[in-house]
């Protein structure tokens, strides 16, 4: 209380001028038409100037994002082109492949409109249907890794059942080994899944890359899902993975619906051995 009042002491001629010239202002501002024009018209270009700034300072942050995201996208462009070279090389044959051990796949690009990560068996909802040529059984992923499967479709938009779904079991294998078990998620951490049937004579280490097996026609081989959090046997057998998904769910936009092409020439040979 005494620094206040030294302060007062020391200041109030200083103090008292600014509060009269700030009284004085307001009332020329206040009475007088054209000052008061002019001061709304400055006061406007400030709060532009500062809207501006602040945009610019918004847009330098998440540069480092967008710029992450460019590059994917030119990655993702790239593969496109490769793609579409080999189509042109193949037209003649009809033979329309991409690269991915020569399984025949198309992308359809489309937008997630509805999503839940709460649940213990979630969905999406996807603006593209029957008229984009979507069907159920169609794999859904993003660059980060798989996002689910196309349940029902209508003529402009499709569910998904998403990775985050107790339901869901994903063929999934450890890529340094080559040795597959089954990806689930557990319905608790929705940036964490499980790997079972993993034999303990695989040589697993914290870090380790997890991707798809390529051994459902749904999903190409090799789509990284995550990344081995930790591990432990289960009954000395096998064992259960815990997996950090790339995926974050919680972010997810753009996606690709995946069209196998050799989806039903594959189900039909497989159901015939089955039925021998």
């Amino acid at each position: 209380m005494n620094s206040l009042l030294r302060f007062l002491e020391k200041f109030h001629f200083l103090i008292l001028f600014i509060l009269l010239e700030g009284f004085s202002i307001w009332l020329l501002v206040n009475y007088n038409y054209y000052q008061k024009a002019s001061f709304g018209k400055l006061s406007r270009a400030m709060v532009s100037v500062i809207d501006n700034q602040l945009s610019s300072v918004g847009n330098y942050l998440n540069l480092k994002h967008n710029n992450i995201e460019l590059m994917l996208e030119n990655v993702s462009l790239r593969n496109e082109i490769a793609k579409l070279n080999y189509k042109l090389e193949s037209i003649n044959k009809k033979n329309y492949s991409d690269s991915i051990n020569g399984t025949k796949f198309s992308f359809i690009a489309a937008r997630v409109i509805n999503n839940s990560v709460n649940r213990q068996n979630n969905f999406l909802t996807l603006n593209v249907g029957a008229n984009d040529g979507i069907s159920p059984e169609m794999g859904v992923i993003t660059k980060d890794g798989i996002i689910g499967i196309v349940a029902s479709v209508s003529s402009n938009y499709s569910t998904v059942i998403s990775l985050l779904n107790t339901d869901l079991k994903v063929s999934a294998k450890h890529s340094r080994s080559g040795i597959f078990g089954s990806l689930r998620w557990n319905g608790d951490n929705y940036r964490e899944a499980t790997l079972y049937e993993i034999p303990q004579h695989v040589n697993l280490t914290q870090g380790d890359t997890i991707v798809t097996s390529g051994y459902s026609p749904i999903f190409p081989p090799n789509i990284p899902l995550g990344t081995i959090k930790e591990f432990k046997l289960k009954d000395g057998s096998f064992y259960v993975v815990r997996v950090n998904l790339l995926c974050d769910f919680k972010r997810i936009n753009n996606v690709y619906v995946i069209k196998s092409l050799q989806a039903s020439e594959r189900k039909l040979i497989e159901n015939s051995k089955q039925n021998e």
